[in-house]
This record gives C-alpha cells, structure tokens and sequence, in this order.
C-alpha cells in the first residue's frame, strides 16, 4: 500500500480528488507504452476507469498489468505526479455510491459528447480498476 501521507503522496491525492483528466499508460504486446488520457474516478483505495469492450487498454492489462497514472504538469512543468500500479479488468458492479461520484463528476463532459449517463456507460461498460503501488512526483 502507498503512503499517501508523505509529502509526494499528499500531492497525489490532491490532484486525484481535483483533476477532471488522468494518463493511463498500458504497455502492448510489442512491449510499447500506450498512453492515453480517460476520465477517472478516486475512491482513496484505487482508481476506476471505464473503457469500451474493444478498447486496447482491455487487451493490453489482461496481457500485463502494470500500468502507469500521470497527470499534465503545470504550465511551467511543475506539479508532477505519477502513480505506478497494477489494473485489472473488473466483473463486479461499480457501488451506487462510487457510480453517483463518477457520473456526477463527468456530468458536463457526458452532456458534451452528446450522451446520457445511461448511453455512457452502455458504450463504456468495461470497469478498469488500478491499484497504487508507488507513486513519483514533485
């Protein structure tokens, strides 16, 4: 488990409880990192993510699931913060409570691309959970 109480780790949570937009970075079957940026939603215990049945990123954490979580920098490249953990493909139902977060943190961006909560996550079924490991950053 990561001691989110340091200083670094502090600065993690901060941003998982604020920022709207994560980095997840899978590696593929040629060994290649994959980043790509999804919403997310903190729970304090781990990360969830949702992806569509055919996302690569599905592929790629059943294949391997060490996986990376970075946030943009600040404009001056400050404000640093990676998580290094392990994902995993997940069959069980996401909390009411958990969902109500998710979908009340993304309300405006699931309006902006032109779907209902319900349509969301009809086309993003997929529940993706990361684990911290160890967290980077300054």
């Amino acid at each position: 488990m990561v001691d989110f109480n340091t200083p670094i780790g502090q600065k993690i949570v901060q941003q998982l409880t604020q920022e709207q937009i994560i980095w997840l970075t899978t590696v593929d079957s040629h060994h290649t990192p994959q980043p790509r940026p999804v919403w997310f939603q903190w729970d304090g215990v781990n990360v969830l993510i949702f992806s569509q049945v055919k996302g690569a990123k599905v592929r790629h954490i059943a294949n391997n699931p060490h996986v990376a979580l970075n946030f943009n920098t600040d404009k001056e490249g400050g404000e640093v913060g990676v998580i290094i953990g392990e994902g995993v493909v997940s069959n069980e139902p996401v909390p009411a409570g958990r969902m109500k977060a998710y979908l009340e943190k993304y309300e405006q961006g699931i309006r902006d691309i032109g779907l209902t909560p319900e349509a969301m996550l009809g086309e993003y079924p997929v529940v993706i959970l990361v684990t911290p490991l160890a967290v980077r950053g300054f």
